[in-house]
């Protein structure tokens, strides 16, 4: 500061003295502005040559904020006892407002819902609390007030830790003496099949209530089935319905329970859904010539995918028969695949032979295993040799194995299967060899061939299933689906939508994508975007779906009930999956009844805060507040100022001329 005086000071000083006097004189109104001419002139010239930037300090005292944070969702507007809790809640962050500005807080006060600025039917925190930082509100956040029912739906309260400061949370504990029902969650597979039994199980729970109910499952607002039970207080209790469907479609539906004579909180006795059903499951037909554990193994790893229908047939003498029944004629509809294994006996009648070649021109894959048979080998990629009897080896993967992700579980794990019983085979000419066995001769063990659409996948082997008793991963299982999954063409891994069949209105709906390859690895090399479709088939939303882990998802949001579509492609590959769900006329935030004490609870908890009720509110007195001593300094730099060198250059000048219009000069 001295420096800036000592300036000043030299500059009035000089100026007065060189503009005291003047020859010729002139008037004392003339002399006084070329002293302030001058004046200028010396005191930017000064500043500019000992003081190019300037310096601005400024210290001010911040008082701690504390932050009340009002849940204005649409779940705050039900009653809880004799009001509804956003009018429970009113006083007491007003009360909690007080204290604190009492103690020499800032306090701030912001309202929250779906968000700061969402709709009222959902609740989520974490948003608000994003979107005030991005604000940049928070300076000296000593602490955050939380007035809600607890009720949030986020998927991560991660931004809450983030704060690093404590939640004092209020809420009320008191509970509701009215009887009421409620349908907690309903279970319900995405896909049925047609006239096949489905079950839809629902999970009602009975608070303040024992005795008789009545449940309902609807469909287009007809009951289709219904069911008396007895409630228990407070045990929650299911129901099961199934349901044949007879045609192919997408179809909403919920469960009823019927709402007591004295039940006032009624929005949570209805749960929609919807179920996509689908044509018959994809059926694939084994043969063998005789009962082994070969046969048993496969059927099992058939079984663990809900896609696929087994039959099992045995051949004797020539005939096929399912049991102790005999087969006359094998179906062809919806075939995905066909197994043959062969323990030495098989002998194939005509009948069978034109019906696995008709099947097999027509893309139907083929399982082989065991010894080749001369009535199919215009089919099979192996063929069988003049040595007909079985030896033991291990197998030793290929090479070009690598070229075929469905055999990976095998290749990975060679080493720990054991020692298999083999024939001694031939590859058909266009075959490609994947494994071998350790013989001198290193005969085929596994051959593949295509042939246009279909495919044939042959093991010269037997009793593959002994791995499945020493592999802790299912490795035997997972050979087989994948085998099966390749063979058929129809792998459902490959481009795969994940998502719930219905959402409440209000509830995020978060769609997943799964990229596989045919074999279900993870392919992460796509641009999907995804297009949906309201009932009449206009475009409502379209974006790209964004990369999470080894999956892409998306998160959005719709306000109109109804049914939607929705198609997600990529233009690079080609791919496309499409997909329907159901949006609830029935609000997610109508449901939410009472307080979720166990969230509020942990809130407080966690983030080191309390969770406060009306009975000992006015216990709690707020820790007086300590202001912060905020110093802030600004730089001018003079020297980048045009405005300063504009001043200085035109006060020169200007002296310059008067003087010379003066006779000064």
């Amino acid at each position: 500061m001295l420096k800036y005086v000592l300036i000043v000071l030299f500059a009035l000083l000089f100026s007065g003295f060189l503009n005291y006097r003047t020859n010729p004189e002139i008037t004392k109104s003339r002399r006084w502005i070329l002293f302030a001419l001058r004046f200028i002139t010396l005191f930017l010239l000064l500043m500019l040559l000992m003081s190019p930037i300037l310096y601005y300090t400024q210290h001010k005292k911040q008082a701690p904020q504390i932050l009340v944070l009002e849940d204005i969702s649409q779940s705050m507007d039900l009653k809880h006892n004799s009001t509804t809790k956003s009018l429970h809640l009113k006083p007491l962050w007003q009360e909690m407002e007080k204290k604190f500005t009492a103690s020499g807080y800032e306090v701030l006060h912001k309202t929250f819902a779906n968000g700061l600025e969402g709709d009222k039917n959902n609740t989520l925190l974490s948003p608000a609390l994003t979107e005030l930082s991005r604000q940049k509100v928070f300076t000296n956040l000593e602490g955050v007030v939380l007035a809600s029912d607890g009720w949030l739906r986020d998927e991560s309260l991660s931004a809450v830790q983030q704060l690093g400061c404590p939640f004092y949370v209020l809420a009320d504990s008191s509970q509701n003496p009215a009887p009421d029902l409620a349908i907690v969650n309903v279970r319900c597979n995405r896909y049925a099949y047609r006239n096949e039994p489905n079950t839809i199980r629902a999970e009602i729970s009975s608070q303040n209530y024992s005795g008789p109910a009545e449940v309902r499952l609807l469909m287009a607002n007809k009951i289709i089935s219904r069911q008396n039970l007895k409630l228990e207080k407070g045990i929650t209790a299911n129901v099961d319905f199934t349901h044949k469907f007879n045609s192919i479609g997408f179809f909403p539906w919920k469960v009823e329970v019927a709402a007591l004579p004295n039940e006032s909180q009624i929005n949570n006795n209805i749960y929609p859904g919807a179920i996509e059903v689908l044509a018959e499951k994809q059926r694939i037909i084994l043969i063998s010539d005789k009962p082994a554990w070969d046969n048993k193994f496969t059927l099992d790893a058939i079984a663990t995918n809900s896609r696929w229908t087994a039959e099992s047939y045995l051949n004797r003498n020539g005939r096929l028969y399912s049991g102790e029944v005999l087969v006359n004629k094998l179906e062809p509809n919806n075939l995905a695949a066909l197994i043959i294994i062969n323990n030495g006996i098989l002998n194939l009648d005509n009948a069978t032979v034109s019906f696995i070649q008709n099947a097999y021109n027509k893309g139907v894959g083929i399982l082989y295993q065991g010894l080749p048979v001369n009535e199919l080998a215009s089919l099979l990629p192996i063929q069988k040799s003049n040595i007909t009897s079985t030896y033991q080896g291990f197998i030793v993967p290929t090479p070009v194995s690598a070229n075929y992700p469905m055999l990976n579980s095998l290749t990975l794990n060679a080493k720990d299967i054991p020692p298999l019983d083999y024939y001694y085979v031939t590859a058909s000419p266009g075959s490609e060899i994947l494994a071998t066995i350790n013989n001198p001769q290193n005969s085929p063990a596994i051959v593949v061939q295509t042939t246009g659409t279909a495919r044939s996948l042959a093991f010269a082997t037997l009793n593959l299933w002994r791995w499945q008793m020493q592999s802790g991963d299912d490795g035997y299982t997972k050979l087989i689906s994948n085998c099966l999954t390749w063979l058929s063409n129809k792998s459902t891994g490959t481009y795969n939508a994940i998502y719930n069949n219905s959402y409440f209105r209000g509830e995020e709906i978060r769609i997943r994508l799964r990229s596989e390859d045919e074999i279900r690895q993870s392919r992460l090399d796509v641009n999907p975007r995804i297009r949906i479709l309201d009932k009449n088939n206009k475009e409502v939303y379209t974006d790209f779906l964004k990369r999470e882990g080894d999956e892409y998802a998306i998160t959005l949001q719709l306000t109109e009930p109804g049914t939607y579509s929705f198609e997600i492609s990529d233009k690079e590959t080609g791919k496309s999956t499409k997909g329907k769900f159901e949006l609830s006329e029935t609000s997610i935030e109508t449901r939410d009844y009472g307080y979720n004490l166990s969230l509020l609870s942990w809130l407080a908890k966690e983030t080191g805060g309390k969770l406060l009720y009306k009975s000992n509110l006015n216990t709690f007195n707020p820790v007086p507040a300590k202001p912060v001593e905020q110093i802030s300094r600004k730089e001018i730099p003079l020297y980048k100022k045009w405005y300063i060198l504009s001043l200085f250059i035109l006060t020169f000048c200007a002296e310059l001329f008067l003087r010379r219009r003066w006779g000064l000069l």
